[in-house]
């Protein structure tokens, strides 16, 4: 059972964390415009048409990238298996359930 002045720490702690977070969250604001230009989006989309303009943006170098590391993860995951590890299907999984899910990002949007 915890005592009152651990649990007054693990507050001002959490409390300390979310203010931590909450400004952390206002500065990252200040560079979405970056992100959006790097992205192409016109500053003009709003809703539903930045988001969709912002996808289309990012989804190709996110593809290419999960696409040079997925050879890399299967090999690993084949690794594991062969050495007896219990995870290396979770490894080979993943790699490829998130390169299908990329892959397919661009559908789902339009």
């Amino acid at each position: 059972m915890l005592t009152h002045r651990v649990r007054r720490s693990v507050r001002a702690a959490s409390a300390a964390v979310g203010v931590a977070l909450a400004v952390w969250l206002v500065g990252v604001g200040a560079h979405v415009e970056i992100v959006m230009k790097a992205a192409g989006i016109p500053s003009n989309a709003t809703g539903l048409g930045g988001f969709v303009n912002g996808a289309h943006a990012l989804v190709t170098p996110a593809l290419v990238m999960v696409a040079a590391v997925a050879p890399l993860a299967l090999i690993a995951g084949g690794l594991v298996l062969l050495f007896g590890g219990r995870r290396g299907m979770q490894i080979v999984g993943t790699s490829l359930g998130v390169l299908l899910l990329l892959g397919s990002v661009t559908a789902l949007i339009d």
